[in-house]
């Protein structure tokens, strides 16, 4: 009984302006991993929790507070903390918390948590203390490797397409399709870069990055089908998805312009630009 009452008394704090952070809180208390009763938002936080949370750093990163001993711990180790008592240190606790996987699951859930305005930006405009610290670094931590990951989903695409319809071989297709669909990107980041002030620039080109992410994606089922269906349903597949993949897009800038506080020139400027370098780059290939 003395531990089930101990476990009732730590508190899982966090930002209630996040979307993600309320889906996250969310999903763990449907998989019971963490007691509805032992979440907090920062909003119903007072007195001494609510220092405590400050202190640990809530601004940036969950914390989970002990109000017997006020012990905290932020991140990914107060979340390793609640869940290993509420399932009785589960193996994959043990597990993750050993060094290296720990270290792993801190700079990833660090990457998340600082970039948590950017990855799922808030539907209303919000001022309060829990805006997470903005820096260069916290900010590339992002960005580098979802570029990464879109290089290499277009690169794929882009080899499976060429070699599958006899457009040139994998090796061509690889190279050219992310250089024509990076192309457009690439100018709005740079007019991002150039008109816009201080840390606006960063995070418009992180904007865009989760955006591009998003497009890509969508360009997976078809580099995958690209080998094992005839050239009509691969074509009409793609073609299907373009569109769903730019409407899709283009609600994710709407939200980003609005989230940013600039103007509807920016949402336009994507709108007209990308697909007006996509068609110069199939132009120039052919």
């Amino acid at each position: 009984m003395s531990t089930a009452i101990k476990q009732s008394e730590k508190l899982l704090a966090y930002d209630g302006d996040c979307p993600m952070c309320l889906a996250t809180v969310s999903l763990l208390t449907r998989l019971r991993l963490v007691r509805p009763e032992q979440t907090r938002s920062n909003h119903d936080l007072d007195g001494a929790d609510l220092e405590a949370a400050r202190r640990a750093g809530i601004r940036n990163q969950l914390v989970v507070i002990d109000p017997q001993t006020r012990e905290t711990r932020a991140g990914s180790d107060g979340l390793l903390w609640i869940i290993g008592d509420n399932t009785g240190q589960h193996l994959l606790v043990r597990l993750l918390s050993l060094p290296g996987f720990r270290h792993l699951l801190r700079y990833g859930y660090e990457t998340v948590s600082y970039n948590r305005r950017v990855i799922s930006p808030p539907r209303h405009q919000i001022v309060c203390d829990c805006e997470p610290e903005v820096t260069l670094a916290r900010r590339l931590a992002l960005v580098v490797p979802l570029l990464i990951i879109v290089v290499v989903i277009v690169a794929g695409f882009g080899a499976a397409a060429f070699s599958s319809f006899a457009v040139g071989d994998a090796l061509a297709g690889a190279v050219y399709m992310p250089l024509a669909v990076l192309a457009p990107w690439a100018v709005l980041a740079a007019a991002g870069l150039v008109c816009l002030k201080g840390i606006e620039r960063i995070d418009y080109v992180a904007h865009l990055t989760v955006t591009l992410l998003t497009g890509a994606l969508m360009l997976v089922p078809a580099a995958l089908l690209a080998p094992i269906v005839p050239r009509g349903a691969w074509l009409a597949l793609s073609g299907a998805l373009v569109p769903v993949g730019f409407g899709l897009m283009f609600l994710m800038q709407r939200r980003r312009v609005a989230a940013m506080r600039l103007s509807r020139a920016w949402l336009w400027a994507w709108t007209l630009v990308v697909p007006l370098g996509w068609v110069a780059a199939a132009l120039l290939y052919r």
